[in-house]
């Protein structure tokens, strides 16, 4: 998979900071190899041609001559690193390039978080200035985990069926036999069926047939196209099988699926998506949640309607716990495309849905059948926003500046304009102003200085201390408390400081937790400027 020089000297000559890089130029092109590595967060990125999606913990091995792009300028809440590096042959001294024998020109893999702490803390300086020694030991250390990861050219027999498998998920929509498949595998037709069975608890053919299924019924709830089509696409000739086939699997003719989706198993990969369901009527069987960014509300809220809670580590899908849950159907933000191969083979699978939260109601009030009920939670929803600006303007001066920090374990970033639900909140529905200094890359969490805080000086400010399972924010927020620079803010001076809680603000601003977050908003801002009695 990588290139295996024994002779081989790696000599890094460059860490760039990813996120600002691509915020300056959203197209990066290496002239050397190069380690991609996420430090926080996730965002979905274009590398050489292919879109990849990827999260907290996952380093990806680039050669010279690869093409890194921002493929969509939406809610960019990451951070990572881009380490080049230089390959020496000991033996021929000389340099040499590096191979990656992949299809697409690169490789990747998650490493532990361990690695990526001991990686954090030797970051702790900038970037620009760190000693040619640590720039070493993060070369090398990321280095030593992709070594870890090769696998060898034997196979065994749960990999040879495997690869079968994915030949199937591939070419799903193609007619293949089994025969065809146990030739894939490199077994006779009797001993592959046999084996599959075993492992599978299926036939070849009736886990392909399954798997069309499941293709169908993503087909059938994100397009408007005619069954017989739908049919076709997935490797049916005869409309009528694939009728029977499907109300075999699914319980229901494909005509009357769509309109009963709501009372089958819903599983939901996020919880602020599990919140919209619920206001619509529809209680999702289990949702996956990361227990330090739950807010008590939402906890309540899912025991109260019987919804089943997941409780996983944060950027991590336990996929296992998932499948014990038996879906019909499995509703996702952006999955890895490992994750999403996965689940495909146990349930249909929605993903790449809306960002803001109105079009998210919507999405889901056709999904569900509950287009009314959508329309009048965003009615109720607009009506109190509105409400609440008008208070505001009420009660607070023109020219006042609100700013919305995030203090993180190694500096601070301010939130775009419009990089999450809670941002459109702030600056655009309810109309306050940010920092006119600060007004860029507004769809971004933006690096932010002690000297672009102190010139911004904002009149309110809303603090988030950045709460990761992996990390804390503690002595950064304590480090900028004690600062002569945070002392003589506007907003400190006349206690217009904020705090705010990551898993509500940032997870959570849904139908249920927006409504928090006004409330919350309006203690801050009107109860301090005019005091309720006692």
């Amino acid at each position: 998979m990588l290139d295996s020089n024994p002779n081989g000297l790696a000599h890094c000559t460059e860490i760039k900071d990813l996120a600002k890089s691509l915020f300056q130029k959203s197209t990066i092109h290496l002239d050397r190899a190069a380690l991609l590595l996420i430090t926080d967060g996730q965002t979905t990125l274009s590398i050489n041609g292919h879109k990849e999606h990827i999260v907290f913990g996952h380093l990806i091995a680039l050669k010279s001559g690869a093409v890194i792009q921002l493929t969509n300028t939406n809610r960019l809440d990451f951070s990572g690193y881009l380490i080049s590096f230089e390959l020496y042959d000991t033996e021929m001294k000389s340099t040499y390039n590096w191979s990656i024998d992949t299809t697409n020109g690169y490789y990747m893999q998650r490493v532990p978080e361990t690695v990526i702490a001991d990686i954090r803390m030797s970051f702790a300086k900038n970037t620009d200035h760190l000693h040619i020694t640590i720039k070493q030991f993060i070369l090398y250390s990321l280095l030593k985990e992709l070594q870890q990861e090769r696998s060898t050219d034997e196979y065994t027999l749960e990999q040879r069926i495997e690869h079968t498998v994915i030949y199937m998920q591939k070419k799903y929509n193609l007619m293949m036999t089994r025969d065809e498949l146990a030739a894939i595998a490199g077994y006779s037709p009797w001993y592959y069926s046999r084996k599959f069975i075993a492992l599978y608890d299926k036939t070849p053919i009736a886990y392909l047939i399954r798997y069309r299924i499941f293709r169908a019924q993503e087909m059938l709830l994100t397009t408007d196209d005619l069954s017989q089509n739908i049919a076709k696409k997935v490797g049916f000739d005869d409309v009528q099988n694939f009728s029977r086939q499907f109300k075999r699997i699914v319980g229901r003719p494909p005509k009357q699926f769509k309109k009963a989706v709501g009372e089958y198993r819903v599983c939901f990969l996020s919880p602020a998506h599990a919140e919209i369901a619920i206001a619509l009527g529809v209680v999702p069987s289990c949702v996956t949640v990361t227990s330090s960014l739950t807010p008590k509300y939402q906890k309540i809220l899912f025991h109260e309607v019987g919804t089943t809670i997941l409780e996983m580590p944060q950027y991590v899908i336990q996929q296992d716990i998932i499948v014990q849950q038996q879906p019909d159907l499995i509703i996702g933000v952006d999955l890895t495309d490992e994750t999403k191969q996965h689940f495909q083979t146990i349930a249909p699978v929605i993903t790449g849905l809306p960002y803001d939260l109105n079009s998210l109601i919507r999405y889901f009030g056709e999904l569900f059948n509950k287009e009314n009920e959508a329309a009048q939670i965003i009615h109720e929803l607009t009506t109190d926003v509105d409400v609440l600006k008008n208070n505001i303007q009420q009660h607070i001066a023109k020219d006042a500046t609100v700013l919305f920090l995030r203090v993180e374990e190694l500096g601070y970033r301010y939130v775009g304009e419009s990089s999450s639900d809670s941002a459109i909140l702030l600056y655009q529905e309810l109309g306050l102003q940010m920092p006119e200094i600060l007004r860029a890359n507004e769809n971004s969490f933006n690096i932010c200085s002690l000297q672009q805080l102190v010139a911004a000086n904002p009149t309110y400010l809303f603090i988030e201390k950045r709460i990761m399972d992996y990390y804390t924010a503690d002595l950064s927020l304590a480090d900028l408390q004690k600062s002569e620079q945070w002392a003589n803010l506007d907003a400190v001076k006349n206690k217009r400081v904020f705090n705010v809680d990551t898993g509500l603000w940032i997870n959570n601003c849904s139908v249920f937790g927006k409504r928090k977050i006004m409330q919350q908003i309006e203690q801050s801002i009107i109860d301090r400027v005019c005091p309720k009695t006692q």
